[in-house]
């Protein structure tokens, strides 16, 4: 096996499957429970993969990220970034979910791990109307990102609309009210890249106010758009009509050249410069190469991401 480089894995975590639950255990005492993928609810709660992963081990190798902050974790579900937050000395965490079911799983994974009530919050609420008693100063969002076709409904922690950019235009179109002007932001994104421009570029130098970004890639290569369409052609047999014209509106409006990748974009202070935009290959250093999103297989990733969207109990259209 290939020597991994960059930042060691420090999460050692360990999982185990209690009927429709799995228990992840983590070396530095933090339990989290979570959902299995193949649950039958479109209100399931995401299981932890690579990309929640690297984010966790960034804070374990830099805990002055967290440590002393107030940290908002929308879109939190289990609410795994804010827990490995308060574990680190986050002063105060609050989580927000849509989903009802989210902020049992919160709550339960707060006591799981002793964590007063007094360090954290759990909030119900649409990202698009929720209003925080006051700017924080970091967040920490996975939002759902899975680029999704109209007529195919998803699942509430997938579904990213057309693009896969609908939650994380409306968390950056509104970040000066949640995020301090000294505050940072990570946010997980999977993104549609024409050539090689992610879509989320335009959206930053749009709506992201006199800070500078990095955009990080967290896939081990990118995966070209035809493997993810046949995928949903696959899983979705009766939607067929609705793929067809999602696909070639995105290629209308992008152009042929597609593919798709996953990043971490890392919003940084405020400043007095205009908002800039880097893409910097630097997961290794920054996250661990362990956490790098599996990709080498396009079928088999395409299937796996896809999958998000499909809901086993229910009839497929």
């Amino acid at each position: 096996m290939p020597q991994q480089s960059g930042l060691p894995d420090l999460l050692g975590r360990s999982s185990e499957v209690q009927g429709e639950e799995v228990i992840n255990r983590f070396a530095n005492g933090l339990t989290i429970k979570t959902e299995v993928w193949s649950k039958g609810d479109k209100l399931r709660i995401l299981p932890l993969g690579s990309p929640q992963g690297s984010l966790m081990n960034h804070m374990l190798h830099f805990p002055e990220l967290v440590r002393g902050k107030r940290v908002f974790e929308p879109f939190a579900g289990s609410g795994p970034l804010g827990l490995m937050a308060l574990n680190l000395g986050a002063r105060h965490v609050d989580f927000l979910d849509i989903n009802p079911r989210a902020s049992d799983f919160q709550r339960q994974n707060a006591e799981l791990n002793q964590f007063p009530a007094s360090r954290f919050r759990s909030f119900e609420a649409d990202i698009a109307t929720f209003e925080p008693e006051a700017p924080y100063q970091l967040i920490l969002a996975n939002p759902p990102f899975v680029p999704t076709p109209n007529g195919i409904d998803g699942t509430i922690t997938s579904n990213g609309g057309t693009d896969g950019n609908r939650f994380v235009e409306i968390l950056l179109r509104r970040l000066e009210e949640f995020l301090e002007p000294h505050g940072e932001a990570l946010i997980l994104v999977f993104q549609l890249v024409s050539g090689q421009r992610p879509l989320l570029l335009q959206l930053i130098s749009d709506l992201v106010v006199r800070r500078p970004v990095g955009l990080t890639p967290s896939q081990r290569r990118p995966i070209g758009f035809a493997a993810y369409c046949r995928a949903y052609t696959q899983l979705f047999p009766k939607a067929q009509e609705d793929i067809a014209r999602w696909r070639a509106s995105l290629i209308r409006e992008h152009g042929e050249d597609l593919s798709l990748c996953h990043y971490v974009a890392r919003v940084g202070p405020r400043g007095d410069l205009p908002t800039s935009c880097v893409i910097r290959d630097d997961f290794a250093e920054q996250f661990g190469e362990s956490f790098l999103v599996p990709s080498d297989n396009e079928e088999e990733f395409s299937i796996g991401r896809v999958f998000e969207s499909l809901v086993p109990s229910a009839q497929r259209r």
